[in-house]
């Protein structure tokens, strides 16, 4: 029996496990790895090595770049550029290499077009590869590609195999744990007479099997569960599940403690002519904004039907029509759920004027808005500075003075962090605004550092929370440099950074700490839909939009288990997400330094 045809009914929860540390894959061998470069090779056991004959010169010169392009590919794509590891690998002459660099550069091939979402091609590639003449880290990098890229195209025995060679690679519990997590949940969407076919063997895989068959009916009424698997242990009594490790799959923790991970969807169809309409502007000055948000939902969407069938999306321009008109007209089309609108005073008077029958996930938040039926989720300043706030609360800061544009905007961030500050006993001690279109803050920066605070003659530490442009905060951050002593620590708003690393540029950005959405951190955000395997949809975008595309794959994924948020928290690619008393989806962010250029993110703010 194919495997193949049980592809469009897995869970999504299952394709968010296949990419389980893809992007980290040197971080995932630090135990396996014993002082090896990530193009050694293994010597082969022989009773008798011979010395072989010595290439001629120019063989050994085009061996050394050829390893050296191959370094430049991984160390590009370990970094989250795809292009750039793309053009190293482009510079290879595939025909010079030797069979260990040989199956290195078809791996790194292989990483490429998976990031680039080309399951098939991916595949390809890996079937160049010899994974037993590569480092412990490779066969690591080889084996979860493997698993990916079967899990892709609806292959779940040969994913399933892969990760068994993984499992045995992998070093530290917690990875051996995500392991087991993501074997079971991908046999578990196999019928019951697979799962119970005949096996000749009682190998590990038959004892996988016949785990995920007792899984699998552990909540119909009357299965008698605990016995079930005290009998299959005494069956497998040396299988890698017969330990604790089972206990992650049968008791996972709280949601707000797991990886970032896709939402179950319905197992049921969707109804005839039913859809999730989306309300985004097609023209206006929020036109490209609706644009990066329609990436996100695409994305999200796309991922989703390939596991399960999904409504379809359906687009209105909110711009075309009075927006109450709008919605009216979506739920008489069959619109089941409503994402959308965008613009805070369409949200406004969508509230005021129309009876909300099915719900609503507003992109914007109205303050002191409520209705039944409407939800709201974006981006909000709020969050982002009483998580800021919490950072530097939790690094001792006790005395803050604030530097925010002299913008309505700027006014409005300005007052989320006197307030956030205020809140957790901070003092603040120094206010200042200034014009973004000035670039010498010299004077600014004086008048909000010199009242210094003391205590019986003795500087104290002083915390900076800014909120500034990316370009802005380059200027700004030499003149802090040349005006602070070592007692000043500066906390920056999200909007320091655009998502896209820039380590020449941002070089001047010192030691800033800020917070921002786990997606544009590639250890904090990983899967199908992170910012690194979804890059196609975000790099022709502008720096003010690329954010964005998080906030609409998060917008698909919750909008169907709105209720459900207010009593647990989903690991979503713009935060750990919540629902408040206000019905106001609340963000838990990811902090992060600047070190070098590059943002080195540190978790979240508990």
């Amino acid at each position: 029996m194919s495997d193949r045809k049980f592809a469009v009914i897995m869970p999504r929860r299952v394709l968010s496990c296949w990419f389980f540390g893809l992007l980290l894959l040197a971080a995932c061998s630090e135990q396996p790895v014993k002082n090896k470069t990530q193009l050694e090779v293994r010597p082969q056991p022989s009773a008798r090595r011979t010395k072989p004959a010595e290439p001629p010169r120019s063989y050994r010169m085009a061996d050394n770049q050829n390893s050296l392009h191959l370094l430049d590919a991984d160390t590009r794509l370990q970094a989250g550029d795809t292009q750039a590891a793309q053009k190293a690998l482009d510079k290879i002459n595939a025909e010079q290499l030797p069979p260990e660099l040989f199956s290195k550069y078809k791996l790194l091939q292989a990483q490429v077009a998976l990031s680039m979402g080309d399951a098939e091609q991916a595949l390809k590639k890996l079937e160049g590869v010899r994974p037993a003449i590569l480092t412990d880290a490779d066969q690591i990098a080889y084996y979860q590609s493997a698993a990916f890229v079967h899990a892709l195209l609806g292959d779940v025995l040969p994913s399933v195999r892969a990760r068994l060679k993984l499992g045995r690679l992998l070093q530290k519990p917690d990875q051996q744990k995500q392991n087991i997590i993501a074997i079971l949940d991908a046999l578990s969407v196999l019928p019951l007479e697979t799962l119970s076919g005949p096996s000749p063997i009682v190998d590990e895989l038959s004892g996988w099997m016949a785990l995920a068959k007792i899984l699998k009916q552990r909540n119909v009424t009357g299965f008698d569960t605990a016995g079930q698997i005290q009998q299959w242990r005494q069956m497998f009594p040396g299988h890698p599940a017969n330990a604790d490790y089972l206990q992650a799959y049968l008791n996972p923790p709280p949601v707000n403690q797991q990886a970032a991970q896709e939402p179950e969807q319905p197992a049921q169809p969707p109804a005839p002519g039913a859809t999730i309409a989306v309300l985004l502007p097609s023209s206006g000055s929020y036109a490209s904004a609706a644009k990066a948000i329609r990436e996100g939902l695409t994305v999200a969407h796309r991922l989703a039907a390939s596991a399960a069938p999904q409504m379809p999306l359906k687009y209105y321009d909110s711009e075309k029509d009075d927006i109450a008109n709008v919605y009216r007209q979506a739920v008489s089309d069959g619109a089941k759920q409503v994402i959308g609108p965008l613009v805070k005073e369409q949200i406004q008077s969508l509230a005021q004027s129309a009876e909300l029958t099915v719900p609503v996930l507003a992109l914007n938040h109205v303050e002191n808005l409520s209705k039944t039926n409407l939800y709201q989720f974006g981006l909000s300043p709020i969050d982002d500075a009483e998580q800021l706030v919490q950072k530097a609360k939790r690094d001792g800061q006790q005395n803050a003075v604030l530097l925010t544009p002299d913008t309505t905007q700027g006014q409005r961030v300005r007052h989320y962090l006197m307030s956030a500050w205020q809140a957790v006993g901070g003092a603040v001690v120094g206010v200042e605004s200034y014009d973004p279109k000035q670039h010498d803050f010299a004077a600014i920066v004086k008048n909000l550092l010199s009242p210094s605070v003391s205590v019986n003659g003795q500087k104290q530490s002083l915390a900076l929370f800014v909120s500034a442009s990316p370009e802005l905060a380059r200027e700004l951050a030499p003149q802090l440099k040349y005006s602070q002593s070592s007692e000043l620590s500066v906390y920056a708003m999200p909007n320091i950074y655009s998502g896209r690393q820039n380590p020449v540029r941002d070089s001047e950005l010192g030691k800033i700490n800020f917070c921002d959405l786990p997606w544009v951190f590639g250890d904090a955000y990983t899967g199908a839909l992170s910012q690194q395997a979804v890059q196609n949809t975000w790099q022709s975008l502008s720096d003010s939009q690329v954010k964005l595309v998080a906030l609409g794959i998060d917008a698909y994924n919750i909008i169907g288990q709105l209720p459900q948020l207010a009593g647990s928290s989903y690991a979503g690619a713009t935060g750990r997400l919540s629902l408040n008393n206000e019905n106001r989806v609340t963000r838990k962010l990811v902090c992060a330094q600047f070190k070098g250029g590059v943002p080195v993110a540190s978790g979240f703010v508990e």
